[in-house]
């Protein structure tokens, strides 16, 4: 989360798109044109300059994909960074529905405990430890902070990475491309794939976080959404860190349990924190490597709707909880304390009636035999507070046209292999070997729904 706040403040400072320039982004002028490579529906300009390690500005290019329902998705070279998508609602107005924190993270997205990795041969390699004694997302300059080159082939736009043996102390060279393309089907195909000379951890992702409402419409809209996460099992947590703890749980009766459609604001009330921040082992079916539908999110007022594709095995679901909780919230504070572990037992009253569904009495909280023994006997406390009414003494997050992005202002969908998988060996491996090739690949399907209202 910390590496996509500060990617969306340098971001923003270098050429943001903004409503008054957006019909000329469509119907683009003829010197536009002419900056189109190999296709119509590419467009390729300047999008400012980033200094360096040494403060020198280097040039970031900015590429704009199209189709022929105009939708727009803009990407930069600067960490591979989708800045913007804008799709239509049911009545085909357009709108930006990406957040300004979205970033292609490192060579392993989410935590490697300790930042220890030791190989198939028992080399030992220390990483970055970029977070309370642990490697996270990549470390201090992960592949979101990193120039790609970029060049465009027929309807695709490639860019390419290549990252130095003992980069933030991964192992190996590391020759990285992303393959984005926009179909006529208003599907971004995100293709991931990698190369290394020495065998090391990888664990590609993109972090976007979506507002079908609009990224300017924060909390209040995004409780209009649903979600369905094709998921039966999920990681359990460490507190506060919230590293993986090496077991998984089945999100049966749980607040976890959004195999069918859920609506946020009937979710929330029941969810410890009030919102997601969790990983779930998306069902595949049998151990294989399934292509199949991962996430639905509909914002059912706007028609907008989100079908998310992929083999990755795991999703990772964050409805903005580490946003600062700036303004006025539409939900009661509360304060929990299961230990040190994470523990998602409250339940929804009934699948088929969830309409009806209210905060359960309370939370209840079962010790797991696999817990180590420190955490067998769990000590439960939850604490009500008043409706926070007031603007708290903290300093906003502005995202795109200076929107202040608060808690609960969009959902990050994230698609990835295991997280803290080298650390727990139950994971299926990360290790990529140099006779191996890393591929995985995610479909951001768009489209509109017709309201029954």
């Amino acid at each position: 989360m910390n590496n996509s706040k500060k990617l969306s403040s340098e971001a923003i400072l270098l050429n943001p798109i903004s409503n008054n320039i957006f019909n000329d982004l469509i119907y683009e002028t003829e010197e536009q044109k002419k900056s189109i490579h190999d296709t119509d529906f590419i467009i390729v300009d300047d999008y400012g300059c980033i200094k360096d390690d040494n403060g020198q500005n280097i040039k970031v290019t900015k590429y704009t994909l199209k189709n022929e329902q105009k939708v727009v998705i803009e990407i930069i070279n600067y960490g591979a960074t989708v800045v913007s998508c804008w799709v239509p609602n049911a009545l085909g107005v357009l709108e930006d529905v990406l957040l300004g924190f979205d970033s292609i993270e490192g060579r392993v997205t989410d935590y490697i405990t300790n930042g220890h990795l030791e190989n198939d041969k028992g080399e030992i390699y220390e990483l970055n430890k970029n977070r309370n004694g642990h490697h996270f997302n990549g470390g201090e300059k992960g592949f979101d902070k990193v120039m790609w080159d970029g060049f465009v082939s027929d309807d695709e736009l490639v860019l390419t990475y290549s990252s130095k043996d003992g980069e933030e102390g991964y192992p190996g060279t590391f020759q990285a491309r992303i393959t984005f393309r926009l179909t006529c089907k208003n599907e971004l195909v995100v293709d991931y794939v990698g190369m290394t000379s020495k065998s090391t951890p990888v664990n590609m992702a993109s972090n976007m976080f979506f507002n079908l409402a609009g990224q300017n419409t924060g909390e209040s809209e995004l409780m209009h959404h649903s979600i369905m996460v094709n998921a039966e099992e999920y990681m359990v947590i460490k507190e506060p860190e919230r590293r993986p703890v090496g077991l998984i749980k089945n999100v049966h009766r749980t607040c976890l349990d959004l195999r069918v459609p859920r609506l946020l604001k009937k979710a929330f009330p029941i969810v410890p924190g009030y919102g997601y921040n969790h990983t779930f082992k998306l069902f595949k079916g049998k151990e294989r490597k399934a292509f199949n539908l991962a996430v639905s999110l509909v914002h059912k007022k706007s028609g907008r709707m989100l079908d998310i594709y992929t083999d990755m095995p795991c999703i990772y679901i964050n409805t903005a909880q580490d946003f600062p909780n700036y303004g006025t919230s539409l939900f009661k504070e509360e304060v929990m304390k299961v230990t040190n572990i994470e523990a998602p037992l409250a339940k929804f009253d009934k699948y088929e009636n969830e309409q009806d569904s209210v905060m359960s009495d309370e939370y209840k909280f079962e010790s797991d035999v696999e817990l180590i023994e420190e955490e067998n006997n769990l000590e439960y406390e939850m604490k009500t507070l008043s409706q926070i009414n007031h603007i708290q003494e903290i300093k906003p997050i502005k995202g795109k046209s200076n929107t202040i992005y608060s808690k609960h202002s969009g959902v990050c969908i994230r698609p990835q292999l295991f997280p803290d998988a080298v650390t727990h060996k139950n994971f299926k491996s990360i290790i990529l070997k140099p006779s191996n090739m890393y591929s995985q690949q995610v479909i951001y399907k768009f489209g509109v729904i017709v309201s029954t209202d």
